[in-house]
């Protein structure tokens, strides 16, 4: 029998006969004797990329959007800016570093909190991280932000057979993991797919992310008064249910392959399903939480002055080397069929006047395109330009064209040496 976590996963189902797809997926990622998130090995190693880490830009376009949050509160001190799942920091830092050069007050009222299931090492000063599982925060005043932390929720899969919801098992057959079809285990999985109004048909295949109904009352109770940010992968459940996913949305990453099968390199390998943004507002707005805001990564980011970010690389004194190194990860941060189409959601609690946040401006025009020739929301402002990469950030145009990192003045003789 393993050892680690897969041993502990295969005595639990020889002890129970069988578990939930999703006991599986919550042990798998979060198991202390070696899930994938709490395991500091694979916490300093990951099989992915997030939007933080692929350019300072989308921190700093966040940071501009939290000033405005702070300003419709009324410029409350402190504001509290919680960032649920920070990983190792670098979203924070990132704020927290931009905020500072505004020439406002936020900076000053800024209380940066990072939780996660590892403290991140080498905080700011100005990050306070909290290694936590819950919300240790009760009558908070500002914000809760997280970043591509709903998709790692433990989800239900499903089957529709003979036109009924079924519900995915794991068991043992042979010392191998396979899966098995029963009835639902919990009468919350028919009544989540039922509240949606979906004529799934026979032979569908999905899930459910049961566990975030739980994440949204928690936020709730600690927040006083305030916003929630949410961005992550996903879709309104017509589309997340759509004939085109009739597979489900279950994905594997491991050594930055994506793969399906949750099965092999058991702690070692991220499990991700897409959000279902549908069930997340509903449950928001059970819970006292009003959606302001829902967009698209690209539209947002556009809205905050992401073109005028990308221009000002050209301003600026930069090989060109650093200039085409930059730009490739502001893009990345937009491309179209990858984070450009990440979902950001906006929801609030307390307010007594109407949220008209920047970030969420209805489009003039449809961006499904990938234009981002649109006139960006913040034209009329003047901020401190683009942060640049640094070493913490992830140099993609060394990574996918090595040849083209080089600095060529530095290959060419200067005249000057002897």
């Amino acid at each position: 029998m393993d050892e680690g976590v897969g041993g502990e996963i295969e005595r639990l189902i020889r002890d129970r006969g069988r578990i939930t797809f999703a006991q599986f997926m919550d042990m798998a990622l979060f198991s202390p004797v070696g899930g994938y998130y709490t395991s500091r090995a694979q916490w300093e190693k990951k099989d992915f990329y997030t939007a933080p880490v692929a350019h300072p830009a989308f921190g700093a376009l966040l940071a501009l959007q939290l000033e405005q949050l702070w300003e419709i509160m009324g410029f409350p001190s402190p504001f509290y800016v919680l960032e649920m799942g920070a990983s190792g920091g670098i979203l924070a830092r990132d704020i927290v570093a931009y905020s500072s050069c505004l020439p406002s007050e936020f900076h000053k009222a800024l209380e940066y909190v990072t939780v996660d299931y590892q403290a991140a090492p080498d905080s700011p000063q100005d990050v306070h991280p909290i290694k936590a599982f819950g919300f240790p925060f009760k009558d908070v005043v500002g914000c809760i932000v997280s970043n591509e932390l709903l998709d790692a929720f433990p989800v239900h899969r499903f089957a529709i057979q003979s036109g009924s919801v079924k519900e995915v098992y794991v068991t043992v057959e042979e010392d191998y993991l396979v899966e098995v079809l029963d009835e639902p285990s919990t009468p919350l999985l028919e009544k989540r797919l039922s509240s949606l109004g979906l004529d799934l048909p026979e032979g569908f295949r999905g899930e459910a992310n049961l566990a975030m109904d739980g994440w949204i009352w928690e936020l709730s109770n600690v927040l006083n008064r305030g916003f929630v940010l949410t961005f992550d992968y996903g879709h309104l459940a017509h589309d997340l249910y759509s004939p085109e996913r009739s597979g489900g949305t279950l994905r594997c990453y491991y050594r930055h392959v994506m793969g399906g099968n949750p099965y092999r390199h058991i702690g070692r390998q991220d499990i991700t399903a897409h959000v279902d943004f549908t069930s997340l507002m509903r449950s928001g707005e059970d819970h006292g939480l009003t959606t302001v805001g829902y967009i698209t990564q690209r539209e947002f980011l556009q809205n905050m002055g992401f073109s005028r970010f990308l221009d000002s690389l050209g301003q600026r004194r930069l090989s060109q080397s650093e200039r085409d190194t930059n730009r490739m990860g502001m893009l990345e941060l937009v491309k179209a069929g990858e984070m450009g189409d990440f979902k950001v959601l906006a929801q609030a609690k307390g307010l007594h006047r109407d949220a008209n946040l920047k970030g969420f401006a209805i489009p003039g025009k449809d961006f499904e395109s990938g234009s981002l020739s649109r006139k960006d929301s913040q034209a009329d402002r003047d901020f401190p330009l683009a942060p640049l990469l640094s070493t913490e950030h992830l140099d993609l145009m060394a990574g996918r064209y090595p040849h083209l990192s080089w600095e060529w003045e530095g290959l060419w003789p200067s005249g000057n040496d002897e």
